[in-house]
C-alpha cells in the first residue's frame, strides 16, 4: 500500500488470489502476460482512492455509510504486457454494490468504468430499492483516469443539478440555506 499512498490507511480484510505468468521477461515488467483472479472478504478498503470514489457521498446521506465493510469480492483478470485487465471486478457491501471494468498498466494508470448500485445488497428490501431507482444508478456510474494513487473519476452521464441535490452532504447544505436570525438557546455561543 505505501507504493499507492503514503497516508496512513486503515485498510483491514482478507485478500487472497492467484497469479498465472504465462510470458515474462526480466529486463521489463511491460513484458508480463498471464491471468489470474482475486476474492475479497470483509474488507475496510475505502482508503484505497480507486474504491472510496463514492464515500463522501454516502457518508453525505448516512455518517459511515459509505465506510461499511466490503463482505465480498471478486475479480478475474488478463495481463497482456503489463497492462492488467478486468471486465468483472465487483466488491459488495450493505450501502452499494461496486463493478468495475477497465485498465491498470504496471505504472498504475488507470482507464476504467465504475458503477455503483446503492443499497443493492440491503438486507430484505435491497433488491426493491435497487430496482425502483434503477435510473438513479446512472447517477453513479463514473470514468477513472489518472494513476492508482490519485484516481480522476467524471461522470459518464450528464445529470441535472436539481437531481444530485439529495446526494449531496448536509454539511454543504448549510451554507447555500437561510440562516435563522434566533438560534436555539442550547447552540448559542458560549460568552468568553
Amino acid at each position: 500500500m505505501t507504493d499507492l499512498s503514503t497516508r496512513s490507511n486503515r485498510l483491514e480484510g482478507r485478500l487472497s488470489g492467484r497469479l498465472v505468468v504465462t510470458k515474462a521477461d526480466t529486463d521489463s515488467l511491460r513484458s508480463v502476460s498471464g491471468f489470474g483472479d482475486l476474492h475479497l472478504r470483509d474488507g475496510l478498503i475505502w482508503d484505497i482512492p480507486l474504491f472510496g470514489i463514492f464515500t463522501p457521498v454516502l457518508n453525505g446521506i448516512s455518517p459511515g455509510l459509505g465506510n461499511s465493510r466490503a463482505n465480498a469480492g471478486t475479480s478475474s483478470f488478463i495481463m497482456t504486457t503489463g497492462v492488467l485487465r478486468s471486465n468483472d471486478l465487483e466488491i459488495r457491501s450493505t450501502a452499494m454494490r461496486l463493478l468495475y471494468h477497465g485498465t491498470v498498466d504496471v505504472d498504475g494508470n488507470l482507464n476504467a468504468r465504475v458503477e455503483a448500485e446503492l443499497l443493492r445488497d440491503m438486507w430484505l428490501v435491497g433488491p426493491l430499492v435497487s430496482t425502483l431507482f434503477w435510473p438513479v444508478t446512472k447517477m453513479f456510474e463514473y470514468k477513472v483516469s489518472g494513476t492508482l494513487s490519485e484516481p480522476k473519476s467524471e461522470p459518464v452521464f450528464i445529470v441535472p443539478k436539481i437531481m444530485t441535490l439529495p446526494f449531496v452532504p448536509f454539511r454543504a447544505l448549510k451554507g447555500r440555506t437561510p440562516e435563522d436570525p434566533n438560534p436555539h438557546p442550547d447552540f448559542a455561543p458560549i460568552p468568553p
